[in-house]
């Protein structure tokens, strides 16, 4: 990038941030004579007297009483409203009017704030929480045609609850069901009086009724009564059921029939005399969509049972997860021939069976190739009558690398363009994936009780790789593995059987040199027949969307090789060395250990901000039968998804500087450990653009070094972990981003601007004192387009 265009670019910069600071300053241009923005509003609960102390809480709920709300505003600044009186106009049509509409919004003003409806408004919300006298004022400051308003709420002790009576008639069971409940209540002796809390108190008794077949009953048949005549701020309550409920209400249901619709479509006319009576269960019409004995491990509906709202749930849960249905549906009828019995009726409506999808694609991959490329995927959700669904994916890939430190230099030697500059890629591949939603096992298992459908996963796959002027290489894979949740915050995943080769049918004489100066990385590439077993577990409560604190856990453990190298020592084999490794099928085969652990926190800040957080930590270590891990199994850092500031594959092991040649290759840039520290926070900036600031951290290293053959020489300088040294020698990097958020589509867009570079000498690691606004070079910026967020 030229002098110039620098120049240019930061003139551009200065022009547009002086215009910001001006359109800031000038937040009340559109504000009325006689009138004021509503710039904000504070709110101060005076507690003194309150042994509870709940203010800050109490503050909270009562902030988000007020309306209307002032205009959005991040660090000060209201960008939506800069908007708005940037592309001000009375025009009813045109381009300004539609952004000053759009992704603009009108000043708020003070005189649509109605202080003595909002204080009434949280006066009643205090009476709610237990403070049944309080008083509520507002005073109202305006500097510069900005208005605040100051709420005070001045409170004393709250009513509290002395006791709990239940006033029911011990001589019906729903009484008695009730009344058992009462250790569980939600409502204690000396609590503070909270008429939320007696609101959920009544859902509460409404599930454990459900659970117990009372099928018609409702949470507003119970009515408490609060008697505050006993002094001292004391309340009783009194808990009793409406004397006008329904008998059905009061009265606990089993199920008698129920009904299998599996080919339901809207507008059948349904016969239930024409069924197929299948364990107890009404089949209509017949099996010819999905098999009985396979659908029925998703229905935990028994005939002649007593209704429970949990196996209702359960069921429809389970059956919408299974891939064959687009629609469940659940109904229950009262039996025509006893009074207390009901018939449950479930429509399943089959999606569509068979699908073949073409897509066009932009791939960007982690180590820095990008291209176009065709997937071709055929789908069958119910291949063999079970709900299985059976997935044939053809890609093709054109990729070129694209970007990489080193962009600008030549081979130090020749004075040419390095070859690797122009390194492409042509990928070929297919992968046939069958998931079972069940657990087929050579040993008997029960049916678990979860409403998340446990699956089974076979896949096979091919993939042949060919990278120009270096080698070319076919893959192959195969697994089965087992996935199921006991609970929606914990996922497990198994893989017993994970096999993996991988064969250099040609190489290039670039690679082969590469390969002769680095034993380790050889035998990287030698040792790839993986056989060995996985196993992965997942703690997430993200799908928990009120939590402020959301946490995510995911930690995977690979090995390989260990029972295959075991039964040959049993029976008897030699030793495996260095030079001459034990084989299967006449192939070395790789024996390690990986783990890895994937740490995120994410804190909610206000309304529509968040800050996102994640420690990255992985260890891989070889022993037995082979010397290294394979090349496929060794971590990387650095991308759009990983420390933002620096390409991929270019940092790391350690303090090691890859050598000029083989800056674009990036084969040595891996590592036997990984450390990675990420903090990102994510705010609003208008409709569905979201901004982000994000500082990234971390390294790779080696858990041994190794000495060249040839020239006596280490292999990578630096690259060794050191306990003492490791934390002087991560890779740190920040910046901004621009994120366009459509819910189910995110287009990112990541500038990180490099703070430390591990690889420079000692005294030249900080390098934000010479950051530069272009592209290149070690202290310059680096662009990320990926789709999603990083994490």
């Amino acid at each position: 990038m030229s002098a110039k265009i620098l120049r240019s670019s930061f003139s551009f910069a200065s022009l547009l941030l002086l215009t910001l600071l001006f359109w800031s300053c000038s937040s009340t241009k559109t504000v009325p004579e006689g009138d004021a923005l509503f710039a904000g509003f504070k709110i101060k609960v005076n507690d003194e007297k309150d042994s509870s102390k709940r203010s800050s809480a109490l503050a909270t709920e009562l902030s988000g009483t007020v309306r209307p709300k002032p205009n959005a505003s991040i660090f000060g600044l209201r960008p939506k409203l800069w908007i708005y009186n940037a592309f001000y106009t009375e025009k009813e049509k045109g381009l300004g009017n539609w952004i000053q509409n759009k992704l603009g919004e009108p000043p708020v003003l003070l005189s649509e704030v109605d202080t003595n409806t909002v204080s009434d408004v949280m006066s009643s919300r205090l009476h709610n929480r237990g403070y049944f006298v309080n008083q509520v004022s507002s005073n109202t400051s305006i500097k510069k045609k900005k208005a605040t308003i100051n709420w005070t709420a001045n409170i004393g002790e709250p009513y509290r609850i002395r006791k709990i009576a239940y006033t029911l008639d011990d001589s019906l069971p729903i009484h008695k069901a009730i009344q058992q409940t009462q250790a569980e209540s939600l409502l204690k002796p000396d609590d503070p009086y909270d008429l939320s809390t007696m609101t959920q108190e009544r859902v509460r008794i409404d599930a454990v009724l459900k659970n117990k077949g009372y099928f018609y009953f409702s949470p507003d048949l119970l009515i408490f009564s609060v008697d505050t005549t006993a002094g001292d701020r004391k309340a009783d309550v009194l808990v009793r059921i409406k004397s006008a409920a329904p008998p059905r209400t009061l009265q606990a249901y089993k199920i008698d029939d129920v009904f299998i619709h599996a080919d339901y479509f809207l507008n059948d006319s349904i016969s239930t005399n024409d069924t197929l009576n299948i364990r107890g269960y009404r089949y209509i019409p017949s099996e010819d969509y999905v098999k009985a004995k396979h659908l029925l491990r998703g229905v935990f509906l028994y005939p002649d049972s007593l209704y429970t709202r949990q196996n209702q749930l359960l069921t429809v849960s389970r059956l919408m997860g299974l891939p064959a249905y687009k629609f469940v549906n659940l109904e229950y009828q009262p039996d025509t021939t006893t009074n207390d019995r009901l018939d449950a009726f479930l429509y399943l409506t089959p999606a569509l069976k068979k699908s073949l999808r073409m897509e066009a694609q932009m791939v960007n991959k982690t180590n820095g190739f990008a291209g176009p490329g065709l997937l071709a995927s055929f789908r069958n959700r119910n291949a063999f009558k079970g709900s299985e669904l059976l997935t044939v994916d053809f890609t093709g890939t054109f990729e070129s690398l694209v970007g990489g430190r080193g962009s600008d230099r030549e081979n130090p030697e020749t004075g040419e363009e390095n070859l690797n500059s122009n390194l492409t890629s042509y990928e070929l591949g297919v992968q046939t994936n069958l998931i079972i939603p069940r657990i087929v096992s050579p040993f008997r298992m029960r049916n678990l009780r979860t409403e998340f459908v446990p699956k089974t996963r076979i896949n096979v796959g091919f993939n042949f790789l060919n990278r120009v002027n270096f080698f070319q290489m076919n893959s192959y894979n195969a697994s089965y593995g087992y996935n199921w949740r006991p609970k929606q915050t914990i996922t497990h995943e198994i893989t017993p059987i994970n096999l993996q080769y991988v064969q250099l049918v040609r190489t290039q004489p670039a690679f082969e040199e590469i390969l002769a100066n680095n034993r380790l990385l050889q035998r990287s590439f030698e040792e790839q027949f993986i056989i060995g077993s996985m196993y992965r577990f997942t703690y997430s409560n993200q799908a928990i969307k009120e939590r402020k604190h959301q946490f995510y856990n995911d930690v995977s453990l690979d090995v390989s090789g260990n029972m295959v190298n075991a039964l040959q020592s049993l029976t008897g084999a030699d030793s495996p060395e260095e030079e001459a490794p034990r084989t299967l099928f006449g192939q070395a085969y790789s024996q390690y250990s990986r783990i890895q652990n994937d740490f995120r926190y994410y804190m909610k800040v206000g309304a529509s901000s968040q800050i996102a957080t994640r420690l990255l930590t992985g260890v891989g270590f070889s022993y037995g039968n082979s010397s290294t891990m394979p090349y496929v199994k060794q971590f990387s850092i650095g991308g759009p998804n990983s420390i933002r500031a620096f390409r991929p594959r270019s940092i790391g092991p350690g303090t090691y500087d890859v050598p000029d040649s083989l800056l674009f290759s990036f084969f040595d840039q891996t590592g036997d450990i990984k450390l990675e520290a990420n903090v990102e926070y994510r705010f609003p900036i208008f409709g569905f653009v979201k901004g982000a600031l994000f500082v990234d951290a971390g390294n790779i290293w080696l858990l041994r070094e190794t000495v060249n053959p040839t020239t006596g020489e280490v292999d990578r300088p630096g690259g060794v972990f050191n306990t003492s040294t490791f934390m002087n020698q991560l890779a740190v990097g920040t910046g901004v981003g621009v994120r366009v958020d459509i819910e189910f589509f995110v287009i990112r867009l990541d500038f990180g601007i490099p703070v430390r570079v591990p690889y420079l000498p000692p005294g030249e690691r900080n390098v934000i004192k010479d950051f530069n606004f272009g592209f290149t070079g070690d202290t310059g910026m680096t662009l990320n387009i990926a789709i999603g967020y990083p994490f």
